[in-house]
C-alpha cells in the first residue's frame, strides 16, 4: 500500500514538473509590475517599477526531463 502511494505521488508530481517545463517555453518572460507611492507632505508621486525575469530554456528542458523521470518512475512497476 505504501509503494503505491509512493508511486501515485511521484506520478503527480511529474505532470506538475512537465506542465511547468511546457508553461516556461510558452512563456519565457515574466514580468511583475509594482508601483511605489512617494508622499512629500499634500503632494504625492508614484513610481511605477516594472520587473522582468526570464526563464532560460535550459531550466525548460530540465522540467520537463525531471518531469518524464518521475512519471516513469510512478508509472514502473
Amino acid at each position: 500500500m505504501i509503494k503505491r502511494q509512493k508511486d501515485y505521488i511521484c506520478f503527480i508530481f511529474g505532470v506538475m514538473l512537465v506542465m511547468a517545463g511546457a508553461i516556461a517555453f510558452i512563456y519565457p518572460e515574466i514580468t511583475f509590475k509594482r508601483t511605489k507611492t512617494i508622499k512629500l507632505g499634500p503632494v504625492s508621486v508614484e513610481e511605477p517599477r516594472k520587473k522582468i525575469f526570464n526563464i532560460s530554456p535550459y531550466i525548460a528542458v530540465g522540467l520537463i526531463g525531471g518531469g518524464v523521470v518521475l512519471i516513469y518512475i510512478g508509472i514502473k512497476k
